[in-house]
């Protein structure tokens, strides 16, 4: 049997590279679509905003963002501003 031997700390380095490049990937891709919500979104109320800000967000993640993320992304959205999301790896 042949014998394996690797180094972790590279192994880690690469993980690490790679989760950032799909982290940014998605980032870019939920900046998008968030910020297609404008047109048909500006001057609406928030709280109608706030449920189209999910629906984007469970669409491309799967799960919920977290209540004061999704209001401070409606209240730009509504306000004719834009957002930015950016991948933070812990």
């Amino acid at each position: 049997m042949a014998k394996f031997n690797f180094d972790k700390r590279k192994l880690e380095k690469v993980v690490r590279r790679a989760a950032q490049v799909k982290g940014d990937e998605l980032a870019r891709q939920l900046t998008s679509d968030l910020n297609a919500l404008n047109p048909a979104c500006v001057g609406r109320p928030v709280d109608e905003v706030k449920v189209e800000v999910q629906r984007v967000w469970r669409r491309l993640m799967e799960s919920d963002l977290p209540e004061p993320k999704i209001t401070e992304f409606a209240e730009k959205i509504a306000g004719g501003g834009t957002v930015r999301v950016e991948a933070v790896m812990k």
